[in-house]
């Protein structure tokens, strides 16, 4: 947990950090009210200890002005005055607590359990994740029924990922969570805590990547019994009579392959369904039955007639296929999936007038709205759940530093989410007006906060990466679009690439992902017509492929690809690569743009030294002594040059000196 300790004299401010420390608080100090208030609205604290007399701003005056704002943190106030009457004062200033001083350093410890026990943030004693367990009243962690003995900051860093158990932390995140804002280390050292924690949790017996790492993104808790196992669970039960027939269709054609009854496109059908099944079982758990699959494909894919030792391992391959889809599986985790509903409006406001009529039009809408009323508890809100906008109501909108506050924190945000402020005038601060992402409007009904909302939303999803996916596999086509969806991105999908050029021009994507094969026309015959068509030429694509043979990769990409996943495909490396090929894209655009202006320049200094000369080539003429027709003609040579020049192009008649 994160203390703020606001307090003038070094002495008790070390020995304050002593004590928490050593029960494996992170600290953070103020030595005075003004900057024990700025501290406050800049970060999130579990709890403040408030010095009353301050200089620049005393206890009580910052004490009022943290609950004026609406933050709830719990406070609790340190002073030498300990009169009946100044703790009254000081506790209908606010706080939750007082303790004079001289003080003992247990009851503060017990003090700041207790107010941390009342606090909303403490409502839930105890943090479990399967047999890991924290308590943040003992500040022990455990695992089953051994004592895990961790650091300070090895603690912080598991109640974080308790706290946040859906969540993904990058290292730049857990850092700004977990230090002191003047004291960061470098990412090394999140890393070192890292491997520290797998290590003491290792020995008393959880598994190694308890703490998960997601290549390329972050840190998290390894998902147990999690959302994400429940949603490829539907999608299982949802396709699993789909597999189930296609594998008694292989099973049909062995058998009658076996009675040498078959009908002459028999192996081009086992071959598709061989091949279909070869790169969705594994995204379910199958491992062996995709590999089984695979083999089934390989075997149906040659040329000649099978012999009869082929059509009697076929039959057996199909009946061991058969088998393993009936065993009990341990689906995996689809990466990052978050079932929740997003919240269409999240209303920062305490106008309980202007509460009831965004209701009102949520209710008529089915849009889920969240009302919080602070932007303090409107980030904690962003940190936690999925949010579509954020409305501020008057009197917040006014608050211009904890609103910048807030959009640093919406920036850090895939999709990125409309800041819509209700004030008096359209005009916006110029500090929230440099971050661009929102806008003031001046409402003089709910309609037009309603219209505003709905083009803000419209304005950011039209701004969102845009994939179109084209595979045969209805299967793959669900998972992906739910692997997908949760990180920002606009999906639209194709089972049949007969449709392609029908829909690309209507979905306009900004990336297009291939299946390699595929009936009736290939991803690779796909890709060529992309890269043939001067329209296309430079979208990116991605294939995916469930085969990994040299020359089928160097033919992906000597057509044109950007990139390619191998199926079963894996959550993290699919959103890693889709996010890296984008990143280079946009490196790859501001190159061209940077060249492009560099070439005008130079293109606009030439045409001004070409147009300084012949200028200065006129003056000599006029200079001159000569015949005058043919000084006009050699003038009105130059001023065609100068127009030229200028792209103004020659006049059909000459005018006259």
């Amino acid at each position: 947990m994160r203390i703020l300790v606001v307090e003038d004299d070094p002495i008790i401010a070390q020995l304050i950090e002593t004590i928490l420390q050593h029960h494996k608080y992170a600290v953070d100090f103020a030595a005075d009210g003004q900057m024990g208030l700025e501290l406050s609205d800049a970060y999130e604290y579990d709890a403040i200890l408030l010095d009353v007399s301050l200089p620049k701003k005393d206890g009580i005056a910052v004490c009022q002005q943290i609950r004026s704002g609406g933050n709830t943190v719990p406070i609790l106030l340190l002073t030498g005055l300990n009169s009946p009457a100044d703790r009254a004062r000081g506790l209908d200033a606010g706080a939750d607590d007082y303790l004079g001083k001289p003080f003992d350093p247990d009851e503060l410890l017990a003090r700041l359990r207790a107010i941390l026990r009342r606090s909303h943030q403490a409502s839930t004693p105890i943090l479990r994740w399967g047999n890991l367990a924290l308590d943040p009243v003992s500040a022990t962690v455990t695992y089953g029924d051994k004592l895990v003995a961790v650091t300070p900051k090895e603690y912080a860093l598991l109640e974080l990922l308790l706290r946040n158990s859906k969540r993904v932390f990058s290292c730049n995140v857990i850092l700004d969570h977990l230090w002191s804002y003047d004291g960061t280390p470098s990412e090394e050292a999140i890393r070192t805590h890292i491997k520290g924690l797998r290590h003491k949790l290792k020995l008393v017996g959880a598994a190694p990547d308890l703490i998960e790492t997601v290549y390329g993104i972050g840190y998290r808790l390894k998902p147990v019994n999690s959302p994400e196992v429940n949603l490829l669970n539907d999608t299982w039960e949802k396709f699993k009579g789909q597999v189930h027939e296609q594998v008694a269709v292989l099973e049909r054609l062995a058998v009658r392959f076996l009675n040498q009854d078959l009908q002459s496109d028999w192996q081009e059908i086992g071959r598709n369904i061989a091949h279909s099944l070869s790169g969705s079982l594994g995204m379910f758990g199958f491992s062996l039955s995709s590999e089984l699959a695979r083999q089934i494909e390989k075997l149906l894919s040659g040329r000649k007639d099978l012999t009869v030792e082929q059509g009697q391992w076929l039959f057996s391959m199909v009946a061991a296929l058969q088998e393993e889809l009936d065993r009990p599986v341990s689906l995996p985790d689809l990466y990052c999936f978050e079932p929740d509903n997003a919240t269409d409006i999240l209303l920062v406001s305490s106008d309980l007038e202007l509460d009831r009529s965004i209701q009102s039009i949520s209710i008529d809408r089915q849009w889920q709205i969240q009302i919080v009323p602070t932007i303090a508890a409107a980030k904690s809100q962003l940190q936690q759940h999925p949010t579509r906008s954020i409305l501020l109501a008057p009197g917040i909108a006014q608050k211009t530093e904890e609103v910048v506050r807030l959009l640093v924190e919406v920036g850090k945000h895939i999709p990125a989410v409309p800041v819509i402020l209700l004030a008096d005038t359209p005009a916006l601060h110029p500090e929230i007006d440099l971050f661009g992402t929102c806008i003031s409007i001046c409402p003089t009904s709910p309609a037009e906060i309603v219209l505003s909302i709905e083009e803000a939303i419209a304005q950011v999803e039209s701004t969102q990466t845009h994939i179109f996916i084209v595979d045969d596999d209805l299967k793959i086509l669900a998972i992906l679009r739910a692997l997908l969806v949760p990180w920002g991105f606009r999906i639209t999908t194709l089972a049949d690439p007969e449709q392609f050029w029908t829909i690309l021009p209507k979905a306009n994507p900004d990336l297009l992902i291939l299946d390699v094969e595929m009936p009736t026309m290939s991803g690779l015959d796909l890709c060529q017509s992309v890269r043939h068509r001067a329209e296309w030429s430079q979208l990116p694509i991605i294939f995916l492929t469930a085969h990994l043979e040299p020359s089928l990769i160097q033919q992906v990409f000597a057509i044109g690809a950007d990139d390619f996943v191998t199926k079963p495909v894996v959550g993290p490396e699919i959103i890693s690569r889709i996010t890296n090929l984008m990143e280079r894209q946009q490196v790859q655009r501001l190159k061209a743009a940077e060249r492009q202006r560099v070439e005008d320049t130079q293109t606009q200094l030439s045409n001004q030294a070409q147009i300084q000369a012949t200028l200065m080539s006129i003056e000599q003429l006029l200079q001159a002594d000569s015949n005058i027709q043919a000084l006009r003609s050699q003038v009105l040579a130059r001023v065609n040059q100068l127009r030229q020049l200028l792209n103004i192009g020659l006049c059909d008649r000459e005018p006259p000196l």
